[in-house]
Formats: C-alpha cells, structure tokens, sequence
C-alpha cells in the first residue's frame, strides 16, 4: 500500500445510477483528490451483497481507505435496520483487519414528490422516505459509539438534486455529493500525511 487508493463501496447512490460516469461523485472526487479513486458501486446491491464481495472489490484493491455506504435496497426489502448495520460493522472489521481505514457513508434521504405522479419506482414513498430518515440517524450514532469516520452525503442535499424517483441524486446531486466527500476525508487524508 505504498500509493493511497479509496475505493467506494456501494449501492447505485455509488455506482451513479442515472448520470454518466464521469459525473458521479466518485469521479468527481478523484479529480480533486491526488488520490485514486475506484468506485466498487452496484446498482439494486444490498449491504449483505457488498459484505460478501468485499474481498473481490475492496481488499485486492489494496486501498488505504474504503467509503461504505449502503442500506437503501435493503430497507426497500425490508430488511432489519439491525441486520443491515451488522453488515457494516462486518466490513468494517474486515477492512481493519487488512489494514484498510474504513470511512462510513450515511445515504441521501428520499424525496417523496407531492404531485403523486407514477414518477417514483416505489409503492409506498411515504414510508420508504421515513425508514431511510431512521436509518440515516442510526447509522451515523452508530458511526459515532463505534468510533468510526463518516461521510454524510446528505449534507446540503436538496430535492432538485435528483432524478424524478426522488432517490437517485442527478449531476447537481453528484457534485454536492463530492463536496461532502471532499470535506469528509480532509481530517482523515491529513492525519495520514503526518
């Protein structure tokens, strides 16, 4: 691990559902940083998928650091907000174990529309929307009492900056996303240069 590499472990809010490549934040932050960036997003993934292809797409990419950050497919299927950040702490682990600085993403919230138009993909946007806001607050407490960093890429996140299903953020979206990782990692990418 002589060179710093990040890999972006994630969902589609990782792989950039909806933009083109090179306007997903991933990308966006590798042309900030001096630091490659390899973005290991899926989009439909859930955090038991993503623990079980951490070795394949963070650990043989011998990073320095790994941003976490799912959960939103599985509260669409209903998994146990308890399961899914059991399987965070999972790859947490699994990355200090390989000597890898885990930085965990708390994910956008979901912008239900007003209109009730057939716009979004989901059934009941109301209740999707609230999970995700529970979520976004258990994940970060967690963050918190397991002394972990974190990204919340949530911060100055409005409803323009997404796609008309209110949940996947458009170029807007993925350039405030890339701010909130630029800040996020600016203590962390500090500490490691001393």
């Amino acid at each position: 691990m002589n060179k710093k590499k990040i890999v972006c472990l994630g969902d589609s809010l990782t792989a950039g559902y909806g933009v083109s490549l090179d306007k997903r934040w991933s990308n966006l932050l590798d042309n900030e940083l001096n630091i490659e960036v390899i973005n290991s997003g899926i989009s439909g993934d859930t955090t038991s998928g993503m623990l079980a292809r951490f070795n394949e797409m963070v650990i043989n990419h011998k990073p320095s650091y790994v941003i976490i950050m799912g959960g939103t497919n599985d509260i669409f299927f209903k998994i146990p907000q308890n399961i899914i950040i059991s399987h965070i702490l999972a790859m947490t682990r699994l990355a200090k174990h390989h000597d890898i600085t885990a930085v965990i993403g708390i994910p956008t919230s979901f912008y239900t529309h007003n209109d009730h138009t057939n716009q979004s993909m989901f059934s009941d946007n109301e209740s999707l929307s609230n999970c995700i806001n529970t979520y976004q607050k258990k994940l970060k407490q967690f963050a918190e009492e397991d002394g972990q960093s974190s990204i919340d890429f949530n911060i100055n996140m409005k409803p323009d900056f997404f796609l008309e299903d209110g949940l996947h953020p458009n170029e807007k979206g993925h350039e405030c996303m890339a701010t909130n990782a630029n800040e996020g990692l600016k203590d962390l990418l500090s500490k490691k240069r001393n």
